[in-house]
């Protein structure tokens, strides 16, 4: 066992525990400790900015999307990017209205992400068969190569990141986050 993280976590203090962890070595329950950011800067006073639950979120987001978007990179593709190929393979013909509602964001932003990727060459946009003046999204053959790789990536990256969660904690994750996602009003 790494003997500073240990001490790190013990020393710790804050009057907020995130969780607790049951410290194990050579197989011997040493004892529960609170693990939290006052024990990675502890000389550092969080004057309970640790109780905010935005940040937590916003640093594992960041830890997520910036070293996904350094993987992604050399694919000339971003993660957002790669939802949006991941949705039209699953949905060719898909309109951008539906790629909005589901990211909830502004229309002309997802109009920004489906202009790269069509000069990108990886998408093309086409009216619609039943209603011209409706386009549906479609792969193109580079971009449903692009989709495969970027999604074997993100399938490492996870696995990297998430190494220290059992799968029923993942699973929680999962859970939770899509409690909050769902829970809150579609643009507010």
């Amino acid at each position: 066992m790494d003997q500073s993280w240990r001490s790190a976590i013990l020393a710790s203090n804050s009057a907020v525990p995130w969780f607790s962890r049951t410290l194990r070595w050579k197989g011997l329950y040493l004892a529960t400790a609170v693990v939290n950011r006052q024990s990675v800067v502890s000389d550092l006073d969080l004057d309970d900015l640790d109780s905010v639950l935005g940040l937590h979120i916003g640093t594992v987001n960041t830890l997520f999307v910036t070293r996904l978007e350094k993987r992604l990179d050399p694919m000339s593709v971003t993660p957002k990017q790669v939802a949006i190929l991941w949705l039209v393979n699953a949905n060719p013909g898909v309109k951008q209205t539906d790629l909005s509602r589901f990211f909830q964001i502004e229309r002309p932003t997802v109009h920004q992400f489906v202009r790269q990727l069509t000069r990108n060459g990886f998408m093309v946009n086409e009216p619609s068969k039943l209603d011209r003046r409706a386009g549906g999204l479609w792969l193109t053959d580079k971009g449903r190569e692009v989709l495969a790789s970027a999604r074997e990536a993100i399938a490492q990256h996870e696995t990297e990141l998430t190494t220290s969660l059992t799968a029923r904690e993942k699973s929680e994750l999962f859970r939770i986050l899509m409690k909050l996602y769902l829970s809150v009003p579609a643009k507010g």
